[in-house]
């Protein structure tokens, strides 16, 4: 082995033994092999600052894209704004449609009878005061002989009162001049008294069967001896549970009839959503009436027991329903706005990309510069995502172009 032989294995070991004095021993170690004509040896490594600082560098490039507006406008890039706005997450939930229960009343006869007419069926409008149906109604004859018998008996009772009044009068004239005993008098005063109440009683049993007979008593022009069934309100006749020639009595109703004009809907909540929704959110329910736009409501309550059917809670929501399109047990979608309660930045959902690590966004941070931000999100829509992290208000996020941004540094990641 020869001297230049001995001295090449000799820096070779060196190096290997120096591997993390690399710069040291390139650094004295290379003009030697050069000048041996050994230098294509020599890895031509930059010192350990200058590397890095370079992978400081590459680091950078690897979170930003530099696109030029001819390069932009190929890709196709279309800018958001990060906006601060109200949190509101949009519940879908379905639902059924019910009448107000304080719109509908249930009628029944006043008095036990036959029924001798029919004026209507399921399905018919109403107004308030139309009569329904009219019964042959052997009470109303019995209220009206009551109320006869009690002006009777009103009637006598005063005259008593009269004829005790003139007599204890006539007595206490008698008294001055000593025509009549003490005792007397004082007779007379007592049997004032008691056909003063004998009055009193006999009027009370007139308001009684004026009572009786005033709410029995057939409407105008219809026979003596009929009651009727008379709608308070005005509204669809949702039930008839009569017919013509049954006997009826007081205990059972005869039709139900419902204003239409304010209708329910109960929407079914699940879970987080039961808390989520409020009193007062506002609410859009699409129903399969074709050609008609969605309906405007509020959510009035949140009913705090679950169905043990479901294991959902009814949402109480209120709507106007005035050309009556709207039906009892129809199926509705309903989409409430539940505010949660707190403001956040927000941006387009479509700046959203998912990556590795993550949802993604690409912010510009100059006119041709392009920068990724690692998203930490919050409420997440089909519209816009709020971000918790990542994006500040005001700046701008790239919405259109993105995915194309993230291909781009997914490549240079390769390279």
């Amino acid at each position: 082995m020869n001297w230049r032989s001995m001295l090449l294995v000799a820096c070779l070991a060196t190096g290997v033994a120096g591997w993390w004095y690399a710069d040291v021993v390139r650094a004295s170690v290379g003009p030697l092999l050069t000048s041996l004509g050994l230098g294509s040896l020599v890895q031509q490594e930059a010192p350990a600052t200058e590397r890095k600082q370079a992978n400081g560098d590459k680091a950078a490039e690897t979170n930003a894209i530099t696109l030029d507006a001819e390069d932009q406008r190929k890709l196709g890039v279309v800018l958001g704004q990060a906006e601060r706005r109200r949190i509101v997450k949009p519940v879908r939930v379905p639902g059924n449609v019910a009448f107000d229960e304080r719109h509908v009343t249930r009628l029944r006869a006043r008095t036990q009878g036959r029924v001798l007419s029919l004026a209507v069926e399921p399905g018919d409008q109403v107004k308030a005061g139309m009569t329904l149906a009219t019964i042959d109604a052997s009470g109303v004859l019995d209220a009206r002989n009551g109320l006869a018998a009690a002006r009777a008996a009103l009637g006598e009772a005063k005259a008593g009162e009269n004829v005790a009044e003139i007599a204890l009068k006539r007595g206490t004239d008698l008294l001055k001049f000593g025509g009549i005993a003490q005792a007397e008098v004082d007779k007379r005063q007592v049997d004032l008294a008691k056909a003063r109440a004998a009055v009193q009683s006999a009027q009370a049993q007139v308001e009684l069967y004026t009572a009786q007979y005033e709410r029995l008593a057939p409407a105008i022009g219809q026979a003596p001896g009929t009651s009727a069934i008379v709608s308070p309100i005005a509204g669809i006749v949702t039930s008839v549970n009569v017919t013509l020639g049954e006997v009826i009595d007081t205990t059972r109703d005869a039709f139900i009839v419902a204003d239409a004009s304010q209708m329910l809907v109960f929407a079914n909540l699940f879970g987080h959503d039961v808390d989520t929704v409020e009193a007062g959110d506002p609410v859009l329910i699409e129903a399969p009436i074709a050609g008609h736009p969605r309906f405007d409501g509020r959510v009035q309550s949140v009913n705090a027991a679950l169905d043990p059917a479901t294991n959902t809670a009814p949402a109480r929501i209120e709507l106007a329903n005035p050309s009556g399109l709207l039906k009892a047990n129809m199926f509705v979608s309903v989409e409430i706005q539940a505010d949660l309660g707190h403001d956040g930045v927000t941006i387009p959902a479509t700046a959203v990309q998912q990556s590795e690590e993550g949802p993604i966004a690409f912010v510009r941070v100059t006119d041709d510069r392009f920068e990724r931000r690692k998203l930490r999100l919050g409420l997440q829509r089909t519209d816009w995502v709020e971000v918790a992290h990542g994006v500040a208000e005001g700046e701008s996020v790239v919405t259109d172009g993105s995915f194309a941004l993230k291909a781009m540094l997914m490549r240079s990641l390769l390279d």
